[in-house]
């Protein structure tokens, strides 16, 4: 059985490497390389894609189960991202390491995830934490890349963002993304005319389509939104903890859509779509607007 399983990890890691090496994405046009100027895709270097090992799952649970997140002067779990809240799972990354930690905010969001419906410094102490934690593992696996949609929260639909943000102050607006800036999200059937929002601390992202619709893993996971775990530092964390898995894994685990070359032939195709409606595309921004890209209001 051990002698299977290391074969299983070594054939793993080699068809990982393979992807890592795939050939160049397709770039025939000027339009396709501006599109994607911001959204590069660069070599994916090889993440493990296995799930959290058992153990670290096991003593995680262990900890759960003795309620070191409990606030038993009030009977209830401590708030996501509270000041008690975060020392606990410090402790835990100090004990066990920072994939169990890590681990236990996974089951707390599990168990308690409306916490993050509101917007406050609770909710952004808790973004800091998870980027942090991530930040010290050093990459995204399988199951973290997925798991950052149970972390997104935006607006249920386009309407709503623009009422959103006629009320919230300038600088905490929603941020209307540039064509150029949103190609891997502008794919299949009217995809030219999705819009992209990135919240202003650059956490959350929306994507509407030409209904106003939320795009989500349900009702298009090629298209949607994700939360970002590498905004919190740079571009370079960013393209390491948000794009390269993603080109790996896609949006969702029922996403059609994964690997390299497949997100690559997607986004081509987006591409000529554009092209071929680029003016109708600037009138619908222009429209709705007044802008192709921004804070709106």
């Amino acid at each position: 059985m051990f002698k299977k399983l290391t074969l299983f990890i070594i054939i793993t890691i080699v068809v990982v490497s393979l992807i890592a090496c795939s050939s160049n994405p397709v770039s025939s046009t000027n339009t396709v390389t501006k599109i994607k100027s911001s959204e590069s895709f660069n070599a994916i270097k090889t993440i493990p894609i296995t799930n959290i090992d058992t153990k670290i799952v096991e003593s995680t649970k262990q900890l759960v189960k003795n309620d070191f997140r409990y606030d038993s002067l009030n009977d209830k779990p401590l708030i996501l991202g509270s000041v008690k809240y975060v020392a606990g799972i410090q402790n835990i990354a100090k004990t066990l390491g920072n994939q169990s930690a890590l681990y236990a905010i996974m089951i707390d969001v599990d168990q308690n995830g409306n916490q993050l419906d509101s917007d406050d410094t609770n909710i952004s102490r808790l973004h800091k934490l998870i980027s942090s934690l991530i930040f010290n593992i050093g990459y995204v696996d399988m199951q973290t890349n997925y798991f950052r949609n149970k972390l997104n929260r935006v607006p249920k639909t386009l309407n709503d963002l623009i009422r959103s943000n006629k009320l919230l102050p300038v600088n905490k607006r929603w941020i209307l993304l540039s064509v150029a800036d949103s190609g891997y999200h502008m794919q299949g059937v009217n995809g030219e005319y999705n819009l992209k929002f990135l919240s202003y601390d650059s956490y959350y992202e929306a994507v509407y389509n030409k209904k106003g619709v939320l795009l989500n893993e349900n009702n298009d996971p090629i298209n949607m939104g994700t939360y970002n775990y590498g905004k919190g530092y740079s571009i370079k964390e960013h393209i390491k903890f948000d794009q390269d898995p993603y080109l790996i894994w896609g949006n969702s685990a029922n996403s059609l859509q994964k690997g390299k070359d497949a997100i690559n032939k997607g986004v081509y195709l987006g591409v000529i779509n554009y092209k071929k409606n680029a003016k109708s595309v600037y009138l619908y921004r222009e429209n709705l607007f007044g802008m192709q890209q921004g804070r709106v209001s």
